[in-house]
C-alpha cells in the first residue's frame, strides 16, 4: 500500500466516529500519529517533521471540531524539535503520542473527581450527547447525590442512548428525553452539565442542543456547568470548526427536493456558562480567557489555523 492510501485508510475510522466525545476521539488521534510515525519515511529529521505535519493535519481535518487533537500534534512535533537523526524522532514522536494518550485518560479523572465536589447533593441535572468526562462526573460518588440524570437523546446518532445505558449501569437514576424537551425540562433541574469538545473565541463547542438547554437554564435560573480538561481549551485565533456537515440520511431519507440539514455542534457563549471545571479546579469566563492567552504552539499549526479559519463559510 502507498503511503498516502495508507494515511487515509488509518484516519478513516477516525473522521468515520461520529458518535464518541472528545477524550475517546483524543486516544485514537494519538494512536493513528503513533502508528505512522512508524513507518514514515524521510530523509533526515526537517524531512520526517515536515511528514508529521502532513499526518497531524490529516488528523485535524478528520475531526476539526475537537480540540484536544490540536494539542496532540503541538505536543509531537515539540517532542522533535531539537532531535538529531530520524531513528531518534521516530522514537520520540512515538513516546509522545503515547504519553497523550495516557495523559486523557489520567486528566478525565482528575476531571471527574473535581467537578463531582460541584455537583448539587439534590435535584435533578440534565445533560445530553455521551462525554466521557460527563460520564465520569456522574458517577463519581454517585451514591452520595440525591436526584435523578435527565439525558436527552442527541440526534441524530442517539449518543445520549450510551450515556443513558452507561449511568443505569451505575445504579445513577436516569430520565431519558428527546432534545425538544430540554425547555420543559430544564426549569425542574439543579444543574445543566455540558463536556466540551472545544472552548475558544466561538465559547464552549458541544453538541447540537447544547444552547437550548443553557438558553432555559438561564431563563430559569439554572446553574450551567462544563467539565473538560485543558487539551480542549485552545489558543485565541484557533478555528472551532461547527461547519462539519454530515449526511442528510442520519437525520431523513426525504423526498427529492428536501434538503437536509445535519451538523454536530454549536458554540455555547461563554455568558451562558456559570463554570468551567477542569483539572486545575473551577474557571471563571476570565480565567479562561487568561489561560488561553498563555498556550504557545508551533509555528506549524499557527499557519494551520490562520489557513483554517480563512476557508469560506458554507453557507456563504
Amino acid at each position: 500500500m502507498d503511503p498516502i492510501s495508507r494515511l487515509d485508510a488509518l484516519v478513516m475510522p477516525l473522521r468515520a466516529d461520529v458518535v464518541s466525545g472528545a477524550a475517546v476521539v483524543a486516544r485514537m488521534g494519538a494512536e493513528v500519529m503513533r502508528r505512522a510515525a512508524r513507518w514514515i519515511e524521510a530523509e533526515g529529521v526537517e524531512d520526517f517533521r515536515r511528514s508529521l505535519v502532513h499526518v497531524g493535519v490529516k488528523v485535524l481535518e478528520a475531526q476539526p471540531a475537537m480540540a484536544p487533537l490540536v494539542f496532540l500534534v503541538r505536543d509531537i512535533l515539540q517532542a522533535v524539535f531539537d532531535v538529531d537523526d530520524v531513528d531518534a524522532a521516530r522514537a520520540a514522536a512515538r513516546a509522545a503520542a503515547a504519553r497523550f494518550r495516557e495523559g486523557v485518560e489520567t486528566r478525565a479523572q482528575v476531571v471527574a473527581s473535581t467537578a463531582a465536589a460541584r455537583l448539587p447533593r439534590e435535584g435533578d441535572i440534565l445533560t445530553l450527547s455521551s462525554s466521557s468526562t460527563v460520564r465520569g462526573t456522574l458517577l463519581y460518588n454517585a451514591r452520595e447525590r440525591k436526584g435523578r440524570v435527565v439525558v436527552l437523546e442527541s440526534r441524530p446518532m442517539q449518543e445520549g442512548q450510551l450515556l443513558a445505558s452507561a449511568l443505569a449501569k451505575g445504579d445513577v437514576p436516569v430520565v431519558f428525553a428527546v432534545d425538544a424537551a430540554a425547555a420543559t425540562l430544564v426549569p425542574d433541574c439543579a444543574m445543566v452539565l455540558l463536556g466540551a469538545d472545544s472552548v475558544g473565541d466561538l465559547g464552549v463547542v458541544n453538541k447540537l442542543g447544547s444552547v437550548a438547554a443553557a438558553q432555559a437554564a438561564q431563563r430559569a435560573g439554572v446553574p450551567v456547568m462544563v467539565v473538560t480538561d485543558e487539551t480542549k481549551i485552545l489558543p485565541p485565533g484557533f478555528p472551532q470548526d461547527v461547519a462539519d456537515d454530515r449526511p442528510g440520511e442520519e437525520v431523513w431519507r426525504g423526498p427529492g427536493g428536501v434538503k437536509i440539514w445535519n451538523r454536530y455542534f454549536e458554540p455555547v457563549p461563554m455568558d451562558m456558562i456559570d463554570l468551567v471545571v477542569t483539572e486545575v479546579g473551577s474557571l471563571s469566563a476570565d480565567d479562561v480567557e487568561r489561560h488561553r492567552s498563555r498556550i504557545s504552539v508551533p509555528d506549524e499549526l499557527k499557519a494551520w489555523a490562520l489557513e483554517r479559519s480563512s476557508f469560506p463559510h458554507p453557507d456563504s
